[in-house]
């Protein structure tokens, strides 16, 4: 199977077609954007039909294989979409979908797409099931520095130039939301057309329309970037995220940051493998490690356990507060002025 990401897509389309193509990724912006490539290719190659079915829990799947197997009515090639994002694959839509494998013929082209993790979807035994020449698109949200890079390659394609204030600002706004970044493009090519822009200009016309994950607010934390992190974690409380999630999430780092303190600079390689933290990551662990002691992170650990403690009893009337303390922690040692185990955050 050839596996690709999102940016290696295009390319490979104008080589050859595949008899299939399966993409999946939870990046809105990549996963339409790699859609449109293969159907716009699709549609230059003569596969001027396009037949479009949703799976949900009352899909009749005989209607597909029917589609698969019959011929086109209104052109000698066919488009044929499965769309996965609304239904969980069980064993039953594993089988269906293995057997469309067998069905695959060179007047059809098979589209298959979701907004689910590729990393697990790889694990499907459905996938097997498909030809060597099918192409698996893995979509995964941007870092901070891929982000950048996309937008300022957007920027150049739009002839739009931000001044360096205006494209950190604009970077706060959208940074973790390409979907958001790419409107607000449009929104300012319809409103100033090609131009340059500084930061009060920038100011009057965004708003904060940033999304981030806690794996992002992970990455700001390690780093010791206290700006970023602050409005990230703000970010994600506005968007509702459980905060037994981020406080899981912060104690899972912590814990990591313990185990590699204590061992040798020489030995952490091997414990970065065991832990599971591949190689991008590692210098945000390294930066990490160079600014919070063994006692301090001690000293974290107690107060995520008097976050739980409190919070899972009902005795902290401001989560978000108590996560902004245990945030700053992560910044840098401080004194010891403050402290969840002997307070009430109100």
């Amino acid at each position: 199977m050839n596996k690709l990401y999102a940016n290696q897509l295009p390319q490979q389309l104008q080589q050859e077609l595949a008899l299939s193509y399966i993409v999946f990724g939870d990046e809105p912006l990549q996963l339409q954007e790699s859609l449109d490539h293969i159907r716009r290719q699709a549609k230059q190659q003569g596969y001027l039909e396009r037949q479009q079915f949703k799976v949900d829990a009352q899909f009749d799947w005989g209607q597909l294989t029917s589609a698969l197997q019959s011929l086109s009515l209104f052109s000698d090639r066919r488009l044929i979409e499965l769309d996965l994002s609304q239904q969980k694959l069980t064993t039953a839509s594993s089988n269906e979908l293995k057997s469309l494998a067998a069905l695959l013929h060179p007047d059809t082209l098979l589209l298959i797409f979701g907004d689910r993790s590729p990393a697990e979807v790889a694990r499907q035994s459905w996938l097997k099931a498909f030809p060597a020449n099918t192409v698996f698109v893995s979509i995964y949200p941007l870092d901070d520095q891929q982000f950048r890079q996309w937008l300022q390659q957007q920027l150049r394609q739009e002839k739009l130039q931000l001044s360096a204030d205006a494209m950190q600002l604009f970077l706060h706004h959208c940074s973790g939301n390409m979907l958001a970044a790419r409107q607000n493009l449009d929104k300012l090519l319809l409103t100033f057309g090609p131009c340059q822009l500084d930061e009060p200009a920038l100011t009057a016309f965004l708003s904060d329309q940033s999304s981030f994950t806690i794996f992002q607010l992970s990455d700001a934390l390690l780093a010791g970037h206290s700006q970023q992190a602050f409005h990230r974690l703000e970010r994600l409380c506005g968007q509702d995220e459980e905060p037994t999630l981020i406080g899981w999430q912060l104690q899972r780092e912590v814990q990591n940051l313990l185990q590699l303190q204590q061992v040798s600079a020489a030995e952490r390689s091997a414990l970065f493998k065991k832990l599971g933290i591949w190689p991008k990551r590692q210098p945000l662990y390294q930066q990490a490690l160079q600014r919070l002691p063994l006692k301090w992170l001690h000293y974290i650990v107690q107060e995520l356990a008097a976050f739980d403690r409190l919070y899972k009893g009902g005795q902290l009337p401001n989560s978000q507060l108590a996560l902004t303390h245990l945030t700053a922690l992560f910044i840098a040692p401080v004194a010891k002025a403050y402290s969840l185990r002997h307070h009430d955050i109100d």
